[in-house]
């Protein structure tokens, strides 16, 4: 596949995120990417057989949600505290507790493009149908995903040689799985599509070394299971990885209840399989609607509750510790990564490794 220059395809979609006219080509005349975009090349440089299961790849939880707004309105599906702090269908966008509920859903503040820039090697895309439309959403809904596939195909492109690991979150029913498959299909920078990125070597993606991923021309990751598996499989036009991708939930209320929970967690890991390990926290303790409004109300938003419950600091450097212990846990996700330094630390200890 040619490999068209990074200018010619970069693409900013500030627009995007607040439900904005869709991308908007940038002017990259003097525009020069920051050290982070490329990381993965610099850092493995004399090291390109390193297996993509071995390296701590950082992460940003629900990657998708910085598109959130509440002019896009809220999915019927979001949780039911959500669906009660929303409000009436006459009430105003602007009202505090709609606001505050859009300030919660943006797990992330920068668009996907930019995340990716920013070092972010594992994106989680979280989806739904919204009037016929596969959309982003985290409760309230963000844009169409064709918007964020033309960020993640323009990265690949731009950055060859770095290998960025996807899942998707799909709320979606099989009979709406082919609207999914023409995004995925569908020709975005350069004629290429999400599938004509995503690696499909004979081995397990954790198995496979950069060298192997970088000289596939393939430099996405991406392995979903189950019905929705068989169902790409059979339709046969988009190649996938081949291996198993675990999901862990830290979820806790205090740091140190996530680092218990990555602690018993590294005795168990699968060296074979990719590892993503999420750090929430949750309302633990909130047995009713009324007690998690109470405890939601009390903070702003996502961040000013990470900062309250003391998830800022160190406590990216001590994250990685706990999951290094074995040398093969490669995720980390964490909810606003550029408050956290997660992606810093994260390529700092692949450094030093």
């Amino acid at each position: 596949m040619k490999r068209p220059s990074y200018r010619s395809l970069l693409v900013l979609t500030l627009g995007v995120a607040c439900g904005g006219d869709g991308p908007q080509e940038a002017d990259t005349s003097s525009y020069t990417p920051p050290a982070t975009a490329h990381w993965m090349a610099d850092v493995f440089a004399d090291r390109p057989d390193a297996q993509v299961g071995r390296i701590l790849l950082p992460g940003a939880f629900n990657s998708t949600s910085y598109a959130c707004d509440a002019a896009n309105g809220i999915s019927p599906d979001a949780p039911e505290i959500v669906l009660a702090l929303w409000g009436a269908e006459d009430t105003p966008d602007d009202d505090p507790n709609r606001q505050r509920v859009v300030d919660w859903a943006k797990t992330q503040g920068r668009p996907l493009g930019q995340q990716l820039e920013d070092g972010i090697r594992f994106v989680e895309l979280n989806v739904t149908l919204k009037d016929g439309v596969v959309t982003t959403w985290h409760s309230v809904y963000g844009v169409p995903l064709d918007d964020v596939l033309d960020e993640v195909v323009a990265f690949a492109l731009a950055w060859p040689d770095e290998v960025v690991v996807l899942t998707f979150g799909l709320t979606l029913d099989s009979t709406d799985w082919p609207l999914l498959a023409d995004s995925l299909t569908a020709p975005r920078g350069d004629g290429a599509s999400l599938c004509d990125l995503v690696y499909d070597g004979p081995e397990d993606a954790a198995l496979a070394s950069l060298s192997d991923v970088r000289a596939s021309g393939r430099n996405l990751i991406w392995a979903p299971d189950g019905e929705l598996r068989t169902w790409l499989d059979t339709r046969g036009d988009c190649p996938l990885s081949h291996g198993t991708t675990d999901r862990i939930w830290s979820i806790t209320v205090t740091p140190e209840g996530v680092e218990s929970a990555i602690d018993a967690s590294v005795g168990t890991r699968d060296p074979q399989h990719l590892l993503v390990n999420d750090f929430v926290f949750s309302l633990d303790g909130s047995a009713t609607v009324l007690e998690q409004a109470g405890y939601i109300s009390t903070y702003a938003g996502v961040r000013e509750a990470s900062q309250a419950l003391g998830f800022l600091g160190d406590f990216p450097g001590r994250l990685i510790e706990g999951h290094d212990a074995e040398g093969n846990m490669n995720v980390l996700a964490g909810a606003y990564y550029e408050d956290t330094n997660l992606v810093e630390a994260a390529i700092a200890e692949n450094g030093a490794r």
